[in-house]
């Protein structure tokens, strides 16, 4: 199961998570967050090594500017959590890198919206709708995810924290295209720091009991 730890921006805590080897790290490029990485130094990432996928998130910028971003930081992937089109994925893609789009999933779901993006991005993210665009602490109801009919596969996300791997387990063994988790804002000590220890117990948790 891909595990995903997102909304790192403190250099203190990098080498303390790269240690715990998830399958990656999200940086949110994004001004607007209290975990807005824009200045972190891009060395500073270099405790993550080659082995664990580094994730910008960004929220509506233009291709151009991910593609910057990219280059400095040695994203692999890049979590799209706006409005981008179908074209602004694929041209992504094209240039090289995983693409993920991020879905704000409220108390319903029109699925068919997310059909012009099956064949230009490599993963969903499920997450909580908001109008800050995740790190809400939140969750949604899962069972919407139960109607889900296309093939891409997506990371479950949404306020989930500690005391939810089995529940994220149990969904893992119900929901087919279920590839992962992402966790954030419910394992920190402040925004954009990490509680490693916290981080530590549900990684081994999910590795321990994983289909």
């Amino acid at each position: 199961m891909i595990i995903k730890i997102c909304g790192l921006s403190d250099p203190d805590t990098l080498s303390a998570i790269a240690r715990l080897k998830p399958s990656m790290v999200g940086f949110i490029f994004y001004a607007p967050s209290p975990r807005n990485a824009c200045a972190l130094l891009p060395s500073a990432v270099d405790v993550i090594p080659d082995t664990i996928d580094r994730v910008g998130v960004f929220v509506d910028a233009p291709v151009d500017h991910v593609l910057h971003t990219a280059s400095r930081y040695g994203l692999t992937t890049v979590q799209l959590h706006g409005k981008e089109s179908p074209a602004d994925c694929k041209a992504l893609r094209d240039a090289g890198l995983k693409v993920m789009k991020a879905v704000g999933i409220g108390h319903d779901m029109d699925w068919s919206m997310l059909s012009p993006y099956v064949g230009t991005v490599d993963l969903f993210v499920f997450d909580t709708l908001t109008a800050v665009h995740g790190g809400s602490g939140r969750k949604y109801d899962w069972n919407l995810l139960n109607t889900y009919p296309l093939d891409v596969p997506f990371l479950l996300s949404g306020g989930i924290g500690p005391e939810d791997a089995p529940a994220v387990l149990a969904a893992s063994k119900s929901l087919p295209q279920m590839a992962g988790v992402d966790i954030n804002s419910r394992f920190e000590t402040r925004p954009g720091c990490k509680d490693a220890s916290m981080v530590a117990s549900f990684i081994n948790t999910i590795s321990q009991n994983k289909l």
